[in-house]
């Protein structure tokens, strides 16, 4: 029924933020920074005009697609260009531009010779390591990984560093490395690489909460740095940090999503006052404080928040749990008034329309229980029952109904499908089976003699 209390549902926010190179080979990114800069056209210059008389078309071509993301058809051109002139600069903006394509190129080795020849500079081997990890040449990788943070590097080139690492499964040395890029900028896309390697391939929950809940002190709750937390606590159980992240996502963002996780965590851990107080003071949701009132069975203020969205909406919804929450907060069940009303508001709700089969089970049972109209409570509760066929506290319902009418073979065999689940531990339902089985014992004894 209805006024069973909201469980928690916390959502497991499984979202692996890929960001650069270090997860996925064919992302790798070397910013545009320019790499061609570090080549500049004057190392070696063009050949003749009248040797290449379309070279300007084919440079507004490759920069026209670069510009637009197009790499791949940018990268043809940009191929074109080196193959006709052997200018470096084409060879190193062909290069660039296969990597943001995702696609091979030929001119790897060639990439690698200028490495060899030119030691010092820093951004050629950025590229070539990014082609070894598309490659998966973890060996060379981490060897031009280690040339380049040898004596220090800024902090893309421990970022790259740790990517082959990361291929090879050795989470460690890539975080040691993450640190470092880490700790030069404060960057948050890779504190959540490092989040990630600690917590779900080392699985150090306790360093990657840590680390996520420091950096939330600093600078407050980033979203997706929080939402990984959320994941960390979610697995860990634990609701405290999980209400706390829940909150500060909520104030920084004001998205529905937060204030309702908030909510259904103070009625996880029963504390129904919090949940009031949030509700009525930021974040305004009747039909939320509605299910609160419920879970704390505050049946009065539950009935005055129905008929209030009743008036709003005439959702025949609401009517029924509005005639639910009347009988509920009522001190004597069986007061003929309070009864009548009842059942007025969900004869109007049915008339309206109403089709749940809670509210059909709760409407039906109560005619039969209090011995209002059997015969149509039974009637009801097979309405229910069409839509939830196996539901026990339904099946319930109409063995009550039987044995009210003293079919009690009947109530017999509708009770017998309850006795094994969980629902037959229920004080009420165990009650009901003892006079059935009373009941059928009785009738076969007569039918005997």
């Amino acid at each position: 029924m209805s006024w069973n209390n909201i469980r928690l549902n916390i959502i497991l926010f499984l979202i692996f933020f890929v960001s650069g190179c270090s997860y996925s080979p064919k992302v790798v990114r070397v910013p545009i920074e320019n790499l061609a800069d570090s080549n500049p056209k004057k190392i070696i210059p063009s050949l003749p005009k009248d040797r290449i008389t379309n070279e300007d078309d084919l440079i507004i071509q490759a920069i026209f697609y670069e510009m637009r993301g197009n790499y791949k058809k940018s990268n043809y051109f940009y191929s074109l260009l080196f193959d006709k002139t052997g200018n470096v600069a084409y060879m190193f903006r062909e290069l660039t531009t296969a990597l943001y394509a995702g696609i091979d190129s030929k001119n790897v080795p060639k990439l690698a010779q200028w490495v060899k020849a030119h030691p010092e500079d820093v951004k050629s081997k950025r590229l070539l390591i990014s082609f070894y990890i598309n490659e998966k040449k973890i060996k060379e990788a981490k060897k031009l990984g280690n040339e380049i943070v040898a004596d220090g590097g800024d902090a893309i080139d421990y970022e790259l560093s740790a990517s082959p690492y990361i291929l090879s499964g050795d989470y460690k040395r890539a975080v040691e490395l993450l640190t470092k890029a880490y700790d030069k900028t404060y960057n948050e896309d890779i504190l959540l690489k490092i989040v990630i390697l600690l917590s779900d391939y080392m699985g150090d929950m306790r360093e990657a909460s840590e680390r996520l809940e420091k950096y939330r002190k600093l600078y407050g709750c980033n979203e997706k740095l929080c939402i990984k937390l959320l994941d960390i606590y979610t697995k860990e159980q634990n609701v405290d940090g999980l209400l706390s992240v829940y909150k500060d996502l909520y104030n920084k963002t004001r998205r529905d999503v937060y204030a309702i996780k908030l909510v259904e965590g103070y009625i996880y851990k029963k504390e129904f006052d919090k949940a009031i107080s949030f509700l009525k003071t930021k974040y305004s949701n009747d039909e939320l404080l509605y299910e609160v009132y419920l879970a704390k069975r505050d049946y009065k203020h539950a009935f005055d928040i129905a008929e209030k969205l009743y008036s709003i909406d005439k959702s025949p919804r609401w009517l029924a749990e509005s005639a639910m929450a009347l009988y509920e907060k009522a001190k004597d069940k069986n007061d003929k008034k309070m009864l009548n009303e009842v059942v007025k508001k969900f004869e109007k709700a049915l008339k309206e329309g109403i089709k749940d089969s809670v509210y059909l089970n709760y409407y039906g049972y109560t005619l039969i229980d209090k011995d209002i109209d059997i015969p149509k409570g039974i009637a009801i509760v097979k309405d229910a029952l069409k839509e939830e066929p196996d539901n026990s506290y339904y099946l319930d319902s109409l063995a009550w109904g039987y044995y009210k009418l003293h079919e009690c073979k009947k109530a017999y065999d509708e009770m017998k499908k309850v006795m094994n689940t969980e629902e037959f531990q229920e004080a009420e339902i165990v009650q009901h089976w003892m006079a059935i089985q009373e009941c059928n014992n009785n009738s076969s004894k007569i039918s005997v003699k």
